[in-house]
């Protein structure tokens, strides 16, 4: 193997290409104005107060945006409590007003009468009528 390297390449010394150094010439730079550094600081430290107040702006929105929200959520729960409160209300009411109702029936007064309190209608001798003047009662529905 060695062999066959050899008989493939043969390098013939001082057949290379001289090294020649020249030099690249630079171009002469001329400084620029630079503006004084006291300028940059400044606009940083405006920019940093923007981005600060823009910060407090969203933060202070945010946080009145949840205020709103929490609020209104408690006011939706109170809301629902007063009509649920409402609705049993009437429900009272109406009951009541069936078991009025149901106690101004003259046949339930007379149950009532005769079997719970041990009353008796009068005996005709127990009525007594009077008479009384137009001018000491006031006649409705006339």
């Amino acid at each position: 193997m060695g062999q066959s390297v050899q008989k493939r390449y043969s390098y013939q010394y001082g057949s290379e290409a001289k090294k020649y150094y020249q030099p690249i010439p630079r171009p002469i730079i001329e400084p620029e104005y630079q503006p004084s550094v006291a300028p940059q600081k400044r606009t940083d430290v405006v920019f940093g107060l923007k981005l600060s107040l823009c910060g407090i702006t969203i933060f202070a929105c945010a946080f009145i945006y949840i205020y709103m929200y929490s609020s209104l959520i408690t006011k939706q729960g109170q809301l629902q409590a007063l009509k649920n409160d409402i609705r049993e209300m009437k429900s009272a009411v109406s009951l009541t007003e069936s078991q009025i109702s149901e106690k101004l029936n003259l046949d339930h007064i007379r149950y009532r009468a005769s079997n719970e309190l041990g009353m008796s209608e009068p005996l005709p001798h127990q009525i007594v009528y009077i008479q009384l003047p137009k001018q000491s009662y006031t006649l409705y529905n006339q």
